[in-house]
């Protein structure tokens, strides 16, 4: 992954969003970096299943590298 790439987005579609507002609350997934390395199967040449790493902004932030989950707020 590159650390130099920004995520997507900035912060959520919402305006005024309580969750993306709130400090020091990162993302479970990406670690705040907004984005993550998930792995992708691929058959290759001989019919094998093989897993592919692959970087995309995190889904469990859209990106903005901060939990929107209501049940992770304390």
């Amino acid at each position: 992954m590159d650390p130099t790439r920004e995520p997507t987005h900035t912060r959520c579609a919402i305006f005024a969003c309580g969750w993306c507002d709130r400090d020091g609350v990162e993302c479970r997934f990406c670690a705040g970096t907004g984005w993550w390395r998930p792995e992708r199967p691929h058959r290759d040449g001989n019919g094998l299943v093989v897993w592919h790493r692959i970087d995309e902004p995190c889904r469990g932030c859209a990106g903005t590298g901060k939990e929107h989950s209501p049940l992770a707020a304390s």
